[in-house]
């Protein structure tokens, strides 16, 4: 007779646990859809800051809708692409970025996509190359070295 008991018992704790696994498996199958579900979004404009630590960018942007400029808190994580730097902390304040995001259930912009615009050496100002020089500047610089 005690045997019966342990085995209903057994029985019973394997049919909750076996409940409570296919709930769990549901809930994370229903959040992951709505996330992939989500709508990605974009938005570019000037990093105000960067914090490493809790893997976060504050970007300044503009509103073409309301004309305003705007804050926005975006997310990082490991599947977030990175573009013209190899890590989060590369990107400093005052860089300008393109930043595609989506907005998770829980209300958190998470990165999908970062690209940073990183002035080229060219774009330095003061410098020029010999095709850009005109014939004054290259007078000049031919009479200096006399």
């Amino acid at each position: 007779m005690e045997n019966k008991g342990w085995k209903l018992l057994f029985a019973s704790f394997f049919i909750i646990i076996l409940t409570a696994s296919i709930s769990a498996q549901e809930f994370s199958t229903e959040v992951f859809s709505q996330q992939a579900q989500a709508e990605t979004q974009w938005v570019w404009g000037s990093i105000i800051s960067v914090d490493t630590q809790k893997n976060e960018i504050l970007i300044k942007y503009l509103d073409y809708e309301t004309d305003e400029e705007k804050e926005l808190v975006v997310a990082v994580d490991e599947k977030t692409t990175l573009e013209n730097v190899k890590s989060l902390s590369e990107i400093v304040a005052a860089d300008t970025a393109s930043i595609d995001y989506i907005t998770t259930v829980d209300g958190k912009n998470l990165a999908q996509n970062i690209s940073v615009e990183k002035p080229q050496p060219e774009d330095a100002p003061g410098t020029q190359t010999a095709g850009e020089l005109s014939p004054q500047d290259l007078e000049g610089a031919a009479e200096a070295e006399e």
